[in-house]
């Protein structure tokens, strides 16, 4: 009884917490579903006492990435630019958010690790960031993760930018159910003018070939043409 009554006061902390948050959507993954995981494996390497984690989203305009093209002229005026400003101001939100949910469990004794919405360590071997946030987003139901290896909600598509927060809290995992049919689709394979995306075979999330859409979005000065032209998403 001491234990649930533990954890109810834990959940009560984010409950609490949630309508002051500045975001659009908060889900939770029980790190205890995940055993064994590579997801459950990378946050116990940044929290070893994690139990849970807070995943973090905000709706990335569309009415910005519609600006957004795959090519820029040198000394032009380029409104690629917009979405870089536009992403700022989603992570410093997304950023602050993670850091509201930690001091709220530390606050009360508890470990808590805010990982920010820019600027997650990144193994440049593998272009491999230390914790994926999509991973945990589709663990804690926010969405599914589409061919496009980005993380698709019901309500904004792949349109979202996220953070996170580990913490030893004892919290209710959230659920979502969410069917997409990327079989029919395809827009984003057809599309990505790097070449960089592949029809995964039988047992495949997706097949993205990282370099060459880093590489790509370099040279070009921004692309977000798999995000843009997905047409998942209630609010597209």
């Amino acid at each position: 009884m001491a234990s649930k009554g533990r954890a109810s006061a834990e959940e009560a902390i984010l409950q609490d917490l949630i309508p002051r948050l500045d975001v659009n959507a908060v889900g939770v993954a029980c790190l205890a579903k995940w055993e064994g995981t590579k997801l459950e494996e990378t946050a116990l390497k940044l929290l070893p006492e994690a139990r849970s984690v807070v995943v973090l989203a905000m709706e990335i305009y569309p009415e910005v990435l519609d600006l957004v093209s795959p090519g820029r002229m040198m000394g032009v005026a380029s409104t690629n630019d917009l979405l870089d400003r536009h992403v700022e101001f989603l992570s410093s939100r997304l950023t602050k958010a993670a850091y509201d949910v930690a001091k709220a469990f530390r606050e009360a004794g508890l470990k808590a690790l805010p990982l920010p919405a820019a600027g997650c360590p990144l193994d440049t071997r593998f272009l491999e960031a230390v914790f994926s946030y999509k991973h945990a987003g589709q663990a804690a139901g926010l969405g599914k993760i589409g061919w496009h290896s980005l993380l698709i909600t019901p309500e904004f598509g792949p349109r979202v930018r996220l953070s996170c927060c580990l913490t030893e809290a004892a919290l209710e995992p959230s659920s979502g159910e969410m069917n997409i049919d990327c079989e029919s689709c395809g827009i984003c394979l057809e599309s990505c003018p790097a070449g960089a995306l592949k029809e995964p075979q039988a047992g495949e999330p997706y097949v993205v070939n990282k370099f060459a859409c880093s590489a790509f979005r370099s040279a070009s000065g921004g692309c977000s043409e798999c995000m843009r032209l997905c047409p998942a998403g209630t609010r597209h």
